[in-house]
């Protein structure tokens, strides 16, 4: 007669069992396999969190000394298919954007170098020369940064799988990849303001825009340098999410999705954090005239800056329009504003092309330091308006030692 096996009370990832008591065993039992020897570790516990505290300490030496379990059949465990499947498990259920920079990394910085290795063979020394010949191409820090954040969850994605165990070496072992603050007291997440364009320099763009025929996109510019909205979710704004009585609130509910290859769609906004921001008084009769004139148009749902079409704006559209603003209103310029080559006899499909120094981004980060400095808000409160994650952050990227540091610190101690 076959013998009856009681449904464990809980089992860990790694085998570990806890039974309940039973008829014949007044007691609870922790059961599991030895890695090493293969033998079989039964602990017997009065009660429960006594169990469960036991099961998590034989699961720890478990994890410890198992073995990576091989599967020949399926060849080579390479850097190259831990990238695919980290691809497809993990990063396929995150934005769009994020998927295409994680795989674009991969491509261009990781993959030509390392991705023929072995996961177990893949050495720390080795992900320092991947991290080498990025700097070695003078790209910038925060692409070698992101190469960095790349690799190391390469790794993760490998343990998770079991393809490294913590007797492995870990491939970013001593490997340094985030930037490091070059003054004491700053973080190296760190905006100086000074990096940022100035009042005067907003305002000129915003001139710029006017002048060129864009009056809504200048619209748009002024609330995104004061609101911080991302440009995903300004250009998901409809009539209904701009309240300006009893209290002047922009409502954040959505945002733009970019499509990979095909239509854009609506998501939650980032951090799924349904929020809202402000907007200065100064600002309310211009947007009251946009609501008006998109609530005519569309209802409550139709977009506030939409494409010529009516549509979600593209932002390699909006491009076109920003470079020729920023070049007009005198930014400094990185790419020289020029039309680029048509074609045929009549020479169609030529479009301006350039870039500036600064990008709508760096509005959000101008309307950070306004929503700080200028107004003095709790930074508790601005990372509710920016939707951070928490306020560590903003405090991180935004408040650092400004001006002359020994002279205050001087003034305020002279009475003591």
């Amino acid at each position: 007669m076959p013998r009856y096996r009681k449904k464990p009370l809980a089992q860990l990832e790694h085998g570990t069992r806890i039974y309940a008591p039973s008829a014949g065993e007044t007691r609870y039992r922790v059961v599991t396999t030895d890695p090493t020897s293969g033998e079989r570790i039964f602990v017997k516990c009065a009660a429960e969190e006594q169990a469960r505290a036991k099961a998590r300490e034989l699961e720890q030496f478990v994890a410890q000394w198992a073995p990576i379990r091989d599967r020949p059949e399926e060849g080579p465990r390479t850097v190259e298919r831990l990238a695919a499947s980290y691809l497809a498990d993990h990063v396929a259920g995150l934005s769009v954007l994020y998927g295409e920079r994680q795989e674009r990394l991969l491509r261009t910085w990781i993959l030509p170098r390392i991705g023929a290795r072995t996961v177990t063979a893949w050495t720390s020394a080795e992900s320092a020369a991947v991290l080498a010949a990025v700097r070695q191409a003078g790209r910038s820090d925060a692409l070698i940064q992101d190469v960095g954040a790349t690799m190391r969850s390469l790794v993760t994605h490998a343990r998770r799988l079991r393809w490294l165990t913590s007797q492995s070496e870990n491939p970013m072992w001593m490997v340094r990849y985030a930037k490091q603050a070059s003054v004491q007291g700053t973080s190296s997440l760190y905006v100086p303001r000074a990096n940022l364009p100035t009042e005067a320099e907003c305002g000129s763009l915003f001139e710029a825009m006017e002048c060129l025929g864009h009056g809504r996109w200048a619209i748009a510019m002024r609330l995104l340098y004061r609101s911080g909205l991302r440009w995903g979710e300004l250009t998901a704004l409809q009539a209904g999410d701009i309240e300006i009585e009893p209290v002047r609130v922009v409502h954040v509910r959505r945002a733009v999705e970019p499509g990979s290859g095909g239509p854009a769609t609506i998501k939650k906004p980032k951090n799924g954090k349904v929020r809202t921001t402000i907007f200065p008084k100064s600002q309310v009769t211009e947007l009251q005239e946009t609501v008006d004139d998109a609530l005519t148009r569309g209802g409550p749902t139709a977009l506030l800056f939409s494409s010529p079409s009516g549509g979600i704006m593209r932002r390699s559209t909006f491009q076109r329009i920003w470079v020729l603003a920023a070049d007009a209103a005198g930014w400094p310029m990185t790419t020289p504003l020029q039309r680029s080559a048509g074609y045929g006899e009549r020479n169609r499909g030529w479009r301006w092309t350039g870039a500036a120094r600064w990008s709508p981004h760096d509005l959000r980060h101008v309307a950070a330091c306004w929503m700080l400095f200028d107004l003095g808000l709790d930074a508790a409160v601005v990372a509710d308006k920016l939707g951070h994650a928490d306020a560590a952050f903003t405090i991180r990227r935004y408040i650092g030692v400004r001006g002359d540091a020994d002279a205050a610190a001087t003034a305020l101690s002279d009475a003591w």
